[in-house]
């Protein structure tokens, strides 16, 4: 109750802004591979969906319920034709966020970590303290039942919980519109009803929701205030879910006893009776069956009785009910008085939220750095004093190419594997506006690269001394400095494989392109021995440059000559400058060939970022 008073105190009242969603005549053809003509998915379609009720858009597969809600929410542009309006305002879209069907969550975090990074990211400490921060999520997660689960990670939820916390989320700045794509699939009945019932809740309190659902319960199916349905392309029924019997039974589809009026509306509409999919959509546009031209004014629901609505949840709802007044004190934010952070603050805290996710999750760090010193001590054991030993400087070449193969082969696997994974996470997030998807890449630049640092110099220092290569601080920092390039590249092109292929075809053509650099690397093949049209494709070899740079940092600048065992009897390759010319790289230039590596490492991932904004902007 204290709780309660002092949430009330520090945040104003105020009014849900009630946002009506109009739209008219609206088509949307899409082109067909192999057919000149476009396929019409929406034709002509109209409809209204009032603020304070909860709309269902219902129809079969195929019918275009998630290209009208992509429509509608923004995702979908080109192909579009009609007219949408979202209240009077002009910016009435940003008051929208959408709620996507799959509940994606970062699994080391909490619920409430997860609740107060969205709260930071959306509202700036300016207007809204973090202290008073802290009170609203406790609200909002006492509101949604969600209080006994906040220090639960989000990997261990429920099908029910991660659903109301995807709700949660998005109730943190007040939102007006909220749309969800089938909220219900994958929950038990008991959780779905209770799902649905607390958007009903939410709905009454000057919200406009729409959500698309498949084939719900008879009891959920009465919880809406509107049901659109769609069959091919056209819209055969905007009504209360109550009026639906009637609406059919008009045009000779008669209901039968005890049957659930959503599965006989699927039926109807999927042409199990007969093909009525144009009188349905004629009679749908009839005046006494628009729930738009018979609706009267939305009421809240209370815990036993309907009670009439004068203020919204985002103030101190005040209602009636036989001539009592109740008054409840749960507020929420006031949209009018918060104002988003600066983008440099979203970028500090998504740098903040990635430091987290590194060391929590031990796959992304301590197994990889583990590996890389069990790794680099065999690597180390095996290659011996390569690095001194004249009669084994061919082997020691092959060092340095299992070198520059294992750091690349290592790190452009778990990039193929992770962006795929947060692509979702991504998308839901940039598009209701916790931050710009720039943003988000810069704060994963940032703090993968010191990761990417640290574990190549891990690795390279046990194989460097363990090798017994020359102990010269400028070839090793070379050496190092190699290492980390062709590592950071490795990223760049794995996040680009990932955010243009699945993570099975992304791992295949990793693997392949990984063979084909390795083929033009210089050292199966010399770089000498091929052809000019051959040596001309090895120019766009990363590992090329990688090999190429740790030859020159370890040969190059009159090195001394290594040291020929006494029981051999002649070393080729004592001479540093042998070594050079046997393998075609006594030209090499070492600041060219990593100049070479940042100009790819940069390609690499500018072209990540702008793959990765068009799978975010169009999956």
């Amino acid at each position: 109750m204290e709780l309660e008073m002092e949430t009330s105190k520090m945040l104003k009242p105020n009014v849900v802004r009630n946002i009506p969603i109009e739209f008219k005549g609206l088509t949307y053809e899409v082109e067909v591979p192999k057919q000149k003509e476009k396929k019409k998915v929406l034709k002509g379609i109209s409809g209204t969906f009032l603020p304070g009720e909860l709309t269902a858009i219902m129809g079969p597969s195929g019918a275009g319920k998630s290209s009208l809600m992509n429509i509608l929410t923004g995702f979908t542009k080109n192909g579009v034709s009609g007219t949408v309006k979202f209240g009077d305002a002009s910016k009435a879209r940003k008051l929208c966020c959408y709620i996507m069907q799959d509940d994606h969550f970062y699994a080391w975090f909490t619920v409430e970590e997860t609740m107060m990074l969205a709260a930071s990211l959306k509202i700036s400490n300016e207007s809204l303290p973090i202290r008073d921060k802290k009170l609203l999520i406790e609200q909002i997660l006492e509101t949604l039942k969600l209080t006994k689960t906040k220090h639960t990670r989000c990997s261990r939820l429920s099908g029910g919980q991660k659903k109301r916390l995807s709700i949660a989320l998005e109730l943190i700045d007040n939102p007006a519109v909220l749309f969800l794509d089938e909220p219900t699939t994958g929950l038990d009945s008991s959780s779905s009803f209770d799902t649905i019932k607390l958007l009903q809740q939410l709905a009454s309190h000057g919200r406009t929701i729409v959500c698309t659902i498949h084939q719900p319960s008879s009891n959920i199916y009465n919880l809406f205030n509107q049901i659109y349905v769609m069959s091919q392309g056209y819209c055969t029924y905007q009504g209360t879910p109550d009026r639906t019997v009637d609406y059919f039974k008009s045009l000779g589809l008669e209901c039968p006893a005890y049957h659930n009026p959503a599965d006989f509306l699927l039926e109807c509409v999927n042409g199990d009776y007969g093909d009525y999919t144009m009188a349905l959509a004629e009679a749908a546009q009839k005046p006494e069956w628009r729930h738009d031209y018979n609706r009267s004014r939305p009421a809240i629901m209370g815990s036993d009785k309907i009670v009439e609505a004068n203020s919204g949840i985002n103030g101190n709802t005040t209602a009636t009910t036989n001539g009592k007044v109740l008054n409840s004190s749960k507020t929420f934010s006031n949209n009018d008085h918060l104002y988003p952070p600066p983008e440099w603050m979203r970028l500090w805290l998504l740098i903040g939220r990635c430091h987290v996710q590194i060391f929590r999750d031990w796959s992304l760090t301590h197994i990889k750095l583990l590996m890389h010193i069990l790794c680099a001590v065999i690597i180390g054991l095996l290659f011996g004093d390569s690095g001194s030993n004249a009669d084994k400087q061919v082997s020691n070449f092959g060092s340095y190419l299992v070198h520059t193969l294992y750091l690349w082969y290592t790190t452009i696997m778990p990039a193929v594997l992770r962006f795929p994974q947060e692509i979702a996470i991504i998308k839901k997030e940039s598009f209701n506006n916790w931050y710009k998807l720039r943003t988000f890449y810069l704060a994963t630049l940032i703090t993968s690269t010191p990761v990417h640092i640290i574990l190549s110099s891990v690795y390279i220092t046990i194989a460097y001394v363990m090798t017994d290569q020359p102990l010269e601080l400028d070839r090793f920092v070379k050496m190092i400095l190699s290492c980390m390039m062709l590592t950071i590249c490795a990223d760049g092109l794995g996040i680009f494989l990932g955010t243009i292929l699945n993570p099975i075809n992304g791992t295949f053509v990793g693997a392949v392109t990984t063979c084909f650099m390795m083929i033009f690397s210089g050292f199966l093949i010399l770089l000498t021995h091929m052809s000019n049209f051959m040596r001309m494709i090895s120019y766009i070899s990363p590992l090329r440059y990688g090999l190429e740079n740790m030859v020159l940092a370890m040969y190059a600048n009159n090195r001394q000559d290594t040291i020929c065992p006494e029981d051999v009897l002649y070393c080729h390759f004592k001479n540093a400058a042998t070594v050079l010319k046997s393998f075609g790289m006594e030209n090499g230039n070492y600041d060219l060939n990593l100049g070479m590596l940042v100009l790819q490492l940069v390609t690499f991932k500018s072209c990540a970022y702008f793959t990765l904004k068009r799978q975010v902007k169009h999956q």
